[in-house]
């Protein structure tokens, strides 16, 4: 097999060390399976989950597999990448393995149309049992994906687990759930508290907001998914009630990643999981949710070999002492008369965001804070001084940029420093803004010694227009938009009417918001949400849709600024985890939709796309149009 060979000298030591390590962890014949009595292993997904076990023990991170889409017995090519903390190796080993999938592509083409002549095309040709027609060597061609090996970033999650598998193994059995799930972990995240998807996935179980919501706290102060023990206890109650509607583990793990109402409809087409894994293609059942199971055997498989090795040390749980603070509290001054960093408090409590830890927010009266085990017994700790406390959250604030509107003006006009209104806002040096755009005023500083009474903060609400971009002591005027924290889209409730006690009105859905979102800020039932809009039960909306909503438990203002956290929160985690390091124009094609270039083509979010496009409509697409294409890349 053609060995397509780019690596520094670096990747050449760090291999060889995996090598030996690799060696003396997976002695041969150790058999450490996931629980055949849940987990079974059948013969029609074997060469799948043989395919991830060698992604994540025997390939390196360093190493492209260029492989079939749908038969992973079929390997075309393994590439050595250039090592990827070398400046520049990004974007090379995105030309190579572009070019790779290209040769084969080629190669396969060629013989659709005469028999195998080289080598190559002989071993290639070797790959398809028996004659190959043309329709099926067509096929192939069109199914050609490359998938990095994952060998270190396995080992290290391995690591990792130490600190927490026994704790996750205790919170299923407590669910009477089988405790190999909690390996699963290995697949989502590799055991990164810190992970983030680009389609906002988030912490160590890898929930996105909409099933997060269920089980979890999630919102601009508290992200319940970055805690590890929080989101693993809602791992196995999704993963239960998965399991009670789907009857089986192999279904109930693919709802996992594919989705509970999803699964449900391919069981009701294809029946049991070998039927779905072979033959249902509906949706969005891809490469991914088609091997989410096959990943999950080999992982379990792979990290009890590892564990069972003795070679690697792995972490050691943290031992720690939890107190429920009586009120709002600052996190700084808390700190301070803890005598603890405000680094140390943010790795006991992982939930916390950056809001409370750059003092925008307080931390939440009620919450349950985790601390270094050795305070347990402290004066500190003992006797937190009513000073410390106020009796409310600190409200947000907005502000929505007019026609010759300047960052200077609004930070004037708000008495903030123009330094900390660019900071809380992503913006550019030459703090750059647009007109409807979104700037969140920042909070005035909090003392280490506050006063009780929280200062009182009016609430600006937000609407947004066109959206155009002003110099910092010019007008505003329009370009293309920067990249910033800013939040596009408009937010605003319109076309407001009250008959009686009923304040209704109309909103325009954005990108990534649900029924079930919706109705958890208006504090109502999701289907009471459908009922106003003539949907049917189980109907979402979809971005860029007008929907009447009813403000019975919340006021408009209150409603309008869950939206503006919900959506900023979104891409300050976004921006915490990948960087735009380029912008690429494209022109729609007949057949295209926003939900495919997004996540099928170019992989990027769809506000994202939006951020680049000012005149991009959700829900017309027009042939010929020119976009522009962020280019991202993982910090």
């Amino acid at each position: 097999m053609t060995r397509i060979v780019a690596c520094f000298s670096f990747f050449l030591r760090r291999y060889f060390f995996f090598q030996m390590v690799l060696a003396a962890l997976l002695p041969a014949g150790l058999q450490a399976n996931a629980d055949p009595a849940f987990f079974p292993h059948y013969s029609s997904i074997s060469a799948n989950v043989a395919f991830w076990e060698k992604i994540y023990s025997t390939y390196s991170v360093n190493t492209a597999i260029i492989h079939d889409r749908e038969d992973l017995r079929r390997v075309y090519a393994i590439i050595d990448l250039a090592d990827q903390n070398q400046p520049g190796a990004a974007h090379k080993n995105e030309a190579l393995v572009a070019m790779t999938k290209k040769r084969y592509v080629d190669l396969l083409l060629r013989l659709v149309h005469a028999p195998p002549q080289t080598a190559e095309e002989k071993r290639v040709a070797a790959l398809f049992p028996g004659k190959p027609d043309p329709a099926t060597l067509k096929q192939a061609a069109g199914a050609i994906r490359s998938q990095t090996g994952l060998k270190e970033r396995f080992i290290e999650g391995v690591i990792r687990s130490g600190a927490y598998l026994r704790t996750f193994k205790r919170v299923f059995r407590s669910h009477g759930l089988p405790e190999d799930l909690a390996y699963l972990p290995h697949v989502e995240s590799s055991f990164n508290p810190r992970a983030f998807s680009k389609f906002g996935a988030a912490g160590m179980w890898q929930f996105t907001t909409g099933t997060g919501q269920q089980y979890l706290r999630i919102d601009y102060i508290i992200d319940e998914r970055r805690d590890p023990f929080l989101s693993a206890e809602a791992a196995a109650r999704f993963l239960k009630s998965n399991h009670r509607v789907l009857e089986s583990w192999p279904l109930a793990l693919t709802a996992y990643n594919y989705g509970t109402a999803g699964m449900k409809r391919a069981v009701r087409e294809h029946g049991a999981y070998e039927q779905i894994f072979h033959k249902y293609r509906k949706g969005w059942f891809k490469f991914a949710a088609r091997n989410f199971y096959p990943s999950f055997l080999a992982a379990v498989k792979v990290a009890k070999h590892f564990e069972k090795s003795g070679t690697l040390t792995l972490d050691r749980p943290v031992a720690s002492v939890s107190v429920r603070v009586p009120g709002f509290v600052a996190s700084a001054a808390l700190c301070n008369h803890l005598g603890i960093s405000q680094a140390t408090l943010a790795r006991y409590n992982p939930a916390l965001r950056d809001p409370v830890l750059q003092g925008e927010k307080y931390i939440p009266k009620d919450y349950l804070l985790n601390l270094p085990a050795e305070l347990k017994n402290s004066a500190a700790l003992t006797s937190l001084p009513a000073a410390l406390f106020y009796p409310e959250q600190k409200r947000s604030l907005f502000y929505q940029v007019r026609p010759g509107d300047t960052a200077g003006a609004v930070a004037l006009a708000h008495k903030v420093p123009l330094k900390r209104l660019i900071e809380v806002n992503g913006l550019d040096h030459r703090a750059t803004v647009r007109v409807g755009q979104n700037l969140r005023i920042p909070a005035a500083s909090t003392s280490h010694s506050p006063s009780p009474k929280a200062p009182s903060r009016d609430i600006a609400v937000v609407t947004l227009a066109n959206t155009k971009k002003s110099e910092p002591m010019a007008a505003a005027v329009a370009a293309p938009p920067p990249v910033d924290l800013t939040v596009s889209g408009n937010l605003k409730v319109f076309d407001t009417t009250r008959k009686g006690d009923l304040l209704s009105g109309r909103i325009e859905t954005q990108p990534d918001e649900t029924i079930d979102l919706l109705a958890h800020w208006l504090k109502v039932t999701p289907q009471s949400l459908r009922l106003a809009n003539h949907l049917a039960d189980q109907a979402d909306v979809a971005p860029g849709r007008t929907i009447t909503v009813d403000f019975v438990n919340v006021p408009i203002a209150v409603f309008e600024i869950a939206r503006f956290d919900f959506h900023q929160e979104k891409q300050e985690d976004f921006f915490k985890t990948y960087n735009v390091v380029d912008v690429h124009s494209y022109t729609v094609k007949p057949g295209d939709t926003l939900w495919e270039l997004c996540y099928n083509t170019f992989e990027i979010p769809l506000w994202l796309l939006k951020k680049y496009n000012d005149e991009l409509s959700f829900t017309r697409l027009d042939s010929s149009t020119t976009l522009q294409i962020p280019v991202i890349r993982a910090l």
